[in-house]
């Protein structure tokens, strides 16, 4: 005998009202926080091993490293128990104004940095424009102080070859005055057997017909 089946339950529709009512939502979002948190000590000690932050060499990756988690590490940073209860207190309206009171903050900042920017960097170019010119006339002024300080050295040594080359011509001049005093007493000598030389020095001059030191 065939049992007769029991009938499909009846599903009765309510009419939508014209605002959307968020307090179901808000609830469920609540509960949803509340399991996270009960679960979060679970995960934390859970085989589940997450990709790690850092490379083969131990060496940590940097936000602009294109295999860095961004998610990752802020699940693990950013998203605490404490922020979970706090989140799971707020009504989703207030966070979603929170949110992009946030995001309005940060494209306001954004903007007044790239505003600032654009003004600082004419005066930095105009900056580094006159370093510039600056530092060529450095380079310029110190080529010029190197060449003088050449041309003071090569005008010091010619002066020294000079007075060196007088003192050798001042030393050949007296040789050649003393050598031929020399040769001259010797003809006199020749001349005039009888007369006493040893007054006669290459020193003395005549002075009203007698010999005198040319110092006095």
């Amino acid at each position: 005998m065939a049992i007769p089946s029991a009938p499909p339950p009846r599903i009765e529709l309510h009419e939508e009202t014209s605002e959307p009512d968020l307090e179901p939502l808000t609830r469920r979002f609540r509960a949803r926080g509340k399991k996270v948190l009960e679960t979060t000590s679970q995960h934390s000690t859970s085989q589940t091993q997450l990709a790690p932050l850092h490379t083969a060499d131990d060496t940590e990756l940097s936000f602009w490293h294109p295999q860095f988690l961004h998610s990752q590490h802020s699940q693990k940073h950013n998203y605490l128990r404490h922020d979970i209860s706090l989140l799971t207190t707020q009504d989703l309206q207030t966070l979603h104004e929170s949110i992009l009171a946030d995001l309005h903050k940060a494209e306001a900042s954004s903007l007044m940095l790239m505003d600032q920017f654009s003004l600082q960097s004419p005066q930095k170019s105009l900056d580094l424009e006159q370093k510039d010119q600056a530092l060529i006339l450095s380079k310029t002024e110190s080529s010029r102080l190197t060449n003088e300080v050449t041309e003071l050295t090569n005008q010091t040594l010619k002066e020294k070859d000079l007075l060196h080359n007088s003192e050798l011509l001042k030393d050949q001049i007296g040789s050649s005055l003393n050598m031929g005093f020399q040769l001259a007493l010797e003809q006199v000598r020749v001349l005039y057997l009888d007369t006493d030389l040893s007054p006669v020095d290459i020193s003395k001059s005549v002075v009203d017909g007698q010999l005198v030191d040319t110092n006095d």
